[in-house]
């Protein structure tokens, strides 16, 4: 069986999340995106060389600023997380094999990586702070909560040759290809 696409998979459940801490999740996000609007003016009157080492991708395709915000946004954004235990998504094999894992669904990397990126264009635009914060909590961030879905599946369906890491793209992984590919059927 083929999965559906996460946002039919996790409406229902996103909806009544949000709906129970928009205020809290609007507060932690915020300040993230406050923050790296800061950061983007602090680097306008720094040393460019300076700030091209930091933030360009290196040929591994990372950099110290990816780094960063793999914590701060990929697993950090929400002052929670959104796990198997709240979204009630797992896959059919751990309905009998208990050895099990939480896999985030599209990566904390690029998660960040995104989050970040979206920030930055809006600063680039010439955007206010305050546009670029209630845009992104008010808007943004409750339309795409499901980027912090995490899923229970087997250890061993997590182990990288069975499951794909950074092969996909956030549109790929928002329709599930990378567990259909790995014949994980998921369940909620």
């Amino acid at each position: 069986m083929e999965n559906k696409n996460i946002r039919e998979l996790t409406k229902d459940k996103l909806e009544i999340f949000w709906n129970e801490h928009s205020e809290y999740l609007k507060y932690t996000f915020g300040r993230k995106v406050i923050a790296d609007i800061a950061k983007f003016k602090y680097d306008v009157h720094q040393n460019q060389e300076l700030v091209k080492n930091y933030i360009e991708l290196n040929e591994r395709g990372t950099s110290q600023l990816r780094q960063f915000n793999r914590l701060n946004y990929g697993y950090n954004a929400l002052g929670g997380k959104l796990t198997p235990g709240v979204i009630g998504l797992h896959s059919r094999a751990t309905l009998d094999d208990k050895d099990t894992t939480h896999d985030h669904i599209f990566g904390v990397t690029a998660v960040g990586w995104k989050v970040h990126t979206i920030i930055k264009e809006l600063f680039d635009e010439g955007r206010s702070t305050k546009f670029i914060h209630d845009y992104m909590t008010e808007e943004w961030l409750p339309n795409h909560l499901y980027y912090w879905c995490q899923v229970k599946i087997t250890k061993e369906e997590h182990k990288k040759d069975n499951l794909a890491r950074d092969e996909h793209t956030l549109d790929e992984k928002e329709n599930l290809i990378h567990y259909n590919e790995a014949n994980i059927e998921l369940l909620v």
